[in-house]
């Protein structure tokens, strides 16, 4: 059969009123399934503290957090001690088991440097009336917080949500499970804390279900972003219990492929079953000294206790845990949708196979010729990769116009919502821009062509990732029986109402894509912007010639407008940007000390100085990679410092040789620190293929599983708060292996000797928040050779 010229094109017949009431029906109520998605749930009203005692107040929580998330209260500092000690005191005012779990523990596969610390976990427990033999509920969160913000969001938001859930407990009906309380430590330094208690505590042997609490900012609603395989039931109790809260499989298949972990992790690891909780709005506090108290909603604080005690009094009534199943799951504006994981493949299949026949029969109809099919597919994507790339440029673009932005260490602006705007807007523009080339394009081969890549994607998603697959199934089948219809109108000319039939097909894609959109635009960094924008840029193609006939001739006017709306927004943006207290500047300062040579220097990681530390590096500072600070990808900003005084010696290393097996040698490392606020020792060994094998914190690990891609990191090691006796490192080296080891030892304040005469921090700028940058403070470095004579360092000069 000839693929001949199809005769159903775009119908033009209607009358321009009929046409002009069916395109606003269209347009207003697919607007309101929009803003009714984008608008979710909203935060509960906060329960005062008069309420009763079986109920969760957000007022009283507040108490909690505001001892709790006052100032830093990072892993080892006295504030950390005192913050600990306040959460053992409030776990036994409601009459709990209180247990400090302090643990030595190493990771050496959950981060870089290798890290390690002595942590000590905070564990409650509530017994159950009578010995009832519920499901044991552990309520997590971590109580450690940065050095360069107070926490109150991250985590200690958690914390006190979960102690206002303890005494909830304590005080409403008889618990039908034991109730277990985990204020995990160290959670910042590569989940060290729950690492150990998987590892080492006894009530991490038993089997119940974990419901952990973070944050990733100081805003929004909860979301529950990940479960713990097998724990579709658990999916359907928060269902039942917070309805509310937003969730979706799609998010947890993203999330367990990305290298970011919570405590949830390390318990899911472990046997757990359970989920994983976390606001994700208001990421420009995070980390910093902006995640004050009083940037933590009320309303967050009640979703938050709320949905804890309904699930944790609903759970622990199951008698046993469940047999495990697996779910698709998802919101679909005020909808909770959830089936088996095990019907994706065959859904897709079916609507795979529906298009094909939908294709097939409208070709047999000559409404569409294949090779124009592929050639608009083709089209579409091509235009929605130009539209995609100028997401990529908004944020050059930005820095362009405004070079403030590249002092900050992340891609953050003061309004972020209004750079996403302006990067829809400049989507929008550019595809409807190549939407309207096209409009003379016969509508089944426009329609169906845009339709290609959902089929492609669709199929692929179902078997590689099919927690995310019904983002794709539901808008591309929703097309589909589009498709089945105009087909079987055969050449009939479309009726003067098709544009609100558009709008019903796309519904499935208004209903799930807005949402997803909204939560990618908001985690992801505003560089990143381009990744939802080429989900935004795919949900237009599917739509195209609705678009074309939602917006009739007005199609290039509108784009024009929306690309320079979008362009005013972000001049907007950087005309308004400013820092000052409000909205201070990250800046990074370390004083980095010789220990051999007797000489320092000031470094900063900071993209581009600012006055602040120019007046400590001085009108010409070098920018180069520095040896010492391996940790950190350079380059750096550094300048010659006051020389230290006598009493930065840096940590004493006590070494003993020893012979070993097959001819390699055993090298044990007593490392002291020189002071007893040390926030950590660093420890290089160069070269790493001279390492067989380490030992530390009581943990081996084969040298293969410390070492780098990068050989000029050898293998490094980072010991957080060692105790004032020191710690041991064992290394096993090879038979010829002479490797040097550099130490440093790191505290987070910087000498006042040395900063006589320079100036204080302006309260236009802040510490770079912790994870981007230098940490901030003094670094005393030194370095030893292991040779074949065994050798003891004190303090002083190096042989």
């Amino acid at each position: 059969m000839s693929d001949t010229a199809p005769t159903a094109g775009l119908d033009r017949s209607a009358s321009s009123r009929a046409s002009s009431v069916a395109r606003w029906v269209t347009a207003v109520l697919g607007l309101g399934v929009i803003l009714l998605v984008l608008r979710g749930s909203s935060l509960p009203a906060p329960v005062p503290a008069s309420a009763p005692g079986e109920r969760f107040s957000a007022e009283r929580a507040r108490e909690y957090l505001r001892f709790i998330g006052a100032e830093p209260h990072a892993l080892g500092t006295p504030r950390h001690a005192e913050v600990r000690d306040y959460l053992q005191a409030r776990l036994r005012d409601v009459g709990a088991e209180v247990q400090v779990q302090r643990e030595p523990v190493f990771a050496p596969a959950q981060g870089i440097p290798r890290p390690a610390a002595n942590v000590e976990n905070v564990v409650g427990r509530l017994r159950a009336k009578d010995g009832a033999k519920g499901t044991t509920v552990m309520l997590v969160a971590h109580y450690d917080s940065v050095p360069t913000g107070p926490g109150a969001s991250d985590n200690g938001a958690a914390v006190a949500s979960i102690l206002e859930v303890a005494r909830a407990l304590q005080q409403g009906p008889a618990l039908a499970g034991d109730v277990l309380f985990l204020f995990t430590d160290a959670e910042e330094q590569h989940l060290l804390g729950s690492t150990a208690f998987v590892a080492s505590h006894p009530w991490a042997r038993e089997s119940g279900v974990v419901l952990n609490v973070d944050a990733r900012g100081n805003a929004g609603p909860l979301l529950m972003f990940e479960v713990s395989p097998g724990g579709g039931w658990l999916v359907r109790r928060l269902a039942e219990e917070a309805p509310d809260v937003g969730a979706g499989s799609l998010f947890t298949a993203v999330y367990q492929r990305m290298k970011n972990a919570t405590d949830f992790t390390a318990l899911r690891q472990g046997g757990w079953q359970g989920l994983n909780f976390a606001n994700v709005e208001g990421t420009q506090a995070y980390h910093s000294r902006k995640e004050t108290v009083d940037a933590v909603s009320d309303g967050l604080l009640q979703q938050q206790g709320d949905t804890l005690l309904a699930l944790t009094r609903r759970i622990s009534r199951e008698p046993s845990v469940p047999e495990g199943e697996e779910l698709i799951y998802f919101n679909a504006g005020p909808l909770r949708v959830h089936y088996p994981r095990s019907w994706a493949m065959p859904l897709a299949v079916l609507w795979g196979g529906l298009f094909v026949f939908a294709i097939f029969r409208a070709r047999q109809r000559k409404q569409l010729r294949l090779w124009a099919v592929l050639r608009e597919s083709l089209v579409l994507l091509l235009v929605g990769f130009l539209a995609s790339s100028l997401a990529r440029l908004a944020w050059p673009l930005l820095k362009a116009l405004q070079p403030g932005f590249r002092a900050l260490s992340r891609s953050e602006t003061q309004d972020n919502a209004r750079f996403i705007l302006a990067v829809v807007l400049w989507v929008m523009a550019a595809m409807g821009v190549g939407l309207y080339l096209r409009r003379r394009a016969p509508v089944m081969e426009l329609a169906a062509g845009g339709c290609v890549p959902w089929a492609v994607i669709c199929i692929a998603v179902s078997i590689v990732l099919p927690g995310a697959s019904a983002l794709f199934l539901w808008p591309f089948a929703g097309m589909v029986l589009l498709l089945l219809w105009l087909g079987g109108r055969g050449t009939e000319p479309l009726p003067q109402w098709h544009v609100p039939l558009w709008g019903l097909a796309a519904l499935p894609l208004l209903l799930l894509l807005p949402g997803v959109l909204a939560t990618f635009y908001t985690v992801l960094p505003l560089e990143r912007a381009a990744v939802p924008s080429d989900l935004l840029m795919l949900g237009i193609c599917l739509l195209a010639p609705g678009w074309l006939w939602l917006a009739g001739r007005g199609l290039p006017w509108a784009s024009g407008g929306a690309a320079l709306l979008g362009l005013g927004l972000l001049v907007s943006l950087a005309v308004g940007q400013r820092f000052d207290a409000r909205s201070p500047r990250p800046t990074g300062l370390l004083y980095l000390v010789d220990a051999d040579a007797k000489t320092a220097r000031w470094v900063s990681s900071d993209p581009v100085l600012n006055d602040w530390t120019r007046a400590y590096l001085g009108g010409d500072p070098k920018r180069e990679a520095m040896d010492a600070l391996p940790e950190v990808k350079g380059p750096f900003w550094n300048a010659p410092a006051p020389a230290p005084g006598e009493d930065m010696r840096g940590p004493t290393v006590e070494t003993r040789l020893e012979a070993g097996a097959g001819g390699h040698r055993k090298v044990s490392l007593h490392i002291t620190p020189s002071r007893p606020d040390a926030a950590f020792v660093d420890v290089q060994v160069l070269p790493g293929d001279a390492v067989v094998s380490a030992r530390l914190a009581g943990q081996q690990a084969p040298g293969d599983t410390l070492r780098t891609r990068n050989a000029a990191q050898g293998v490094l090691f980072r010991y957080w708060v060692p105790s004032s006796g020191g710690f041991e490192l064992e290394l096993e080296l090879t038979a010829g292996g002479s490797p040097t080891v550099r130490v440093g030892e790191h505290t987070y304040a910087v000498p006042a000797s040395v900063t006589q005469g320079l100036p204080a921090r302006p309260e236009d700028s802040m510490p770079v928040p912790f994870g981007e940058g230098l940490d901030e403070g003094t670094r005393v470095t030194r370095t030893l050779r292991l040779d074949a004579a065994a050798t003891q360092v004190s303090p002083g000069p190096m042989p």
